[in-house]
């Protein structure tokens, strides 16, 4: 079997409402479908974001990317060959979303051809996993009855806060949250490296008074120096997320004592380059959260069959809800969150098809 065509098709379907975070506003979500084709008619899928305030690339980078380097790469090549596949992807530097999502999109193919889910082929049980519900950053009372009415409909009980932006709004929502939940909420904030180390250390020992459990991302990702004084000075860990893209930045993290647990996001990563970022922290005893890049229902569903595949990772609460706040999908398959969990698909591969109508429809490059 050879890989003989790879296509990708940008499409864009809007939110429910805006995506509000500490470096910009989401009002679209703007992916990239990723298909590889092989010479025995198997078809595997995956997705890549446009997020250009943390990888710096667009739908029209990631299209560029695929059509006049990856594909040329990779078109001929046997697709189980993941690893001999990841050196040629190590080849081009940066493009972290197309890398993630044309590793996930050759798993994706591996499990169809041998007709069983990604997460068995791992060697997990699958099953089902918790899920954290993200906030949106907006007024103290606002957020609360968010949080309030996320409980209400599916049970969750783990929430990510957003802060980053004002100081003073940032710790009234906190306060205004765990007022509204009660003390069994479990609650972290995510600042989105909105603040500089010097603001961290000032505002976090506020927040984490209203047993904040840990703090992700607080300063800027190159600022490992005082990421790493911070983390020495706070009572709660810190939790790396844009500052971890690769699994050398998480070398760099864990080795300085910047962050003692990892966000992973197969949409950057993939599963091969995952994986390790596992193996290095369940070595050293470092938690992993995965997390979220607003992925759809494709790139959900590969997260979950990512976290069913690894206990270490499974025995977290996963970022897994955001692709509710788009409009529509282009997957046939959807996910529903219950009792604050969702099943992790049972079907090959990362367990989704794709509605070719839908696609159509919202697909841009026409």
């Amino acid at each position: 079997m050879k890989i003989t065509e790879i296509e990708a098709i940008p499409y864009s379907i809007p939110y429910h409402k805006p995506l509000s975070f500490a470096t910009g506003v989401l009002t679209h979500a703007n992916h990239v479908l990723i298909k590889i084709h092989t010479s025995e008619g198997f078809v595997g899928i995956g997705e890549a974001v446009e997020r250009p305030m943390i990888y710096g690339e667009s739908q029209q980078s990631i299209v560029t990317a695929i059509y006049k380097w990856f594909a040329p790469l990779l078109v001929g090549m046997d697709p189980f060959a993941v690893e001999i596949v990841q050196g040629k992807l190590g080849q081009i530097v940066a493009n972290n979303t197309v890398k993630g999502a044309l590793d996930i999109a050759l798993h994706d193919l591996r499990g169809k051809v041998l007709q069983q889910p990604c997460w068995r082929l791992f060697g997990g049980d699958g099953g089902e996993i918790q899920v954290t519900a993200m906030l949106s950053i907006g007024k103290p009372e606002e957020v609360a009855q968010e949080a309030l009415s996320i409980r209400e409909q599916n049970g969750s009980n783990v929430f990510k806060i957003k802060v980053g932006l004002d100081e003073e709004n940032d710790l009234a929502v906190v306060k205004e949250v765990r007022n509204v939940l009660g003390d069994d909420a479990r609650l972290y904030v995510d600042a989105n490296h909105g603040y500089t180390a010097e603001q961290a250390l000032r505002i976090l020992p506020k927040m984490i008074s209203e047993n904040i459990e840990f703090v992700e991302e607080p300063n800027p990702a190159e600022d490992f120096i005082g990421r790493a004084k911070l983390s020495a000075m706070l009572s709660v860990p810190i939790m790396a997320d844009e500052s971890v893209p690769t699994l050398s930045d998480a070398v760099r993290e864990l080795y300085n004592d910047a962050a003692r647990i990892i966000s992973i996001k197969t949409t950057r990563t993939g599963f091969t380059e995952s994986r390790k970022i596992v193996a290095l922290a369940q070595a050293l005893g470092v938690r992993t959260v995965l997390g979220n890049q607003a992925d759809s229902v494709i790139g959900t569903s590969a997260s979950l069959q990512f976290g069913g595949g690894y206990p270490w990772v499974k025995r977290e609460a996963g970022e897994f809800d955001l692709f509710q706040l788009m409009k529509d999908q282009v997957a046939n398959e959807m996910l529903h969150v219950q009792n604050g969990k969702l099943q992790v698909p049972n079907s090959p591969g990362i367990g989704v098809s794709i509605n070719e109508e839908k696609l159509k429809y919202y697909r841009i490059d026409d």
